[in-house]
């Protein structure tokens, strides 16, 4: 993980404004990319928490709670998450493509 926020760190370094338009938006395209990989690991991540009920060791009863309290995210959000991890284990291409970023968390 700690490399994680070291290429984070080295991303937000670049001035963005040394860069062409065509630059600025073949990086878009990889930071949506990327995004989607984050994504569909954050739920792959929260799916085998909540099988395995992890929320439990912080004394919450769900994982929903959990990324409500913890993570800070919305009601609406948590259960998104939850739902696409449950979706998924029964969706293999969609995981795989979801997992290779060229699908959204939406899609």
């Amino acid at each position: 993980m700690d490399e994680l926020h070291t290429a984070l760190d080295a991303l937000a370094g670049h001035d963005l404004h040394d860069l062409s338009d065509g630059a600025l938006l073949e990086r878009t395209s990889v930071l949506v990319a990327v995004r989607n990989r984050l994504d569909a690991e954050l739920t792959r991540t929260v799916r085998a928490a909540d099988t395995r009920q992890a929320s439990e060791h912080d004394g919450l009863r769900t994982m929903q709670s959990w990324l409500r309290g913890h993570a800070r995210l919305s009601t609406a959000e948590a259960g998104r998450i939850l739902r696409a991890g449950r979706a998924l284990e029964h969706l293999p291409a969609v995981a795989a493509a979801f997992a290779a970023g060229t699908i959204t968390a939406e899609q």
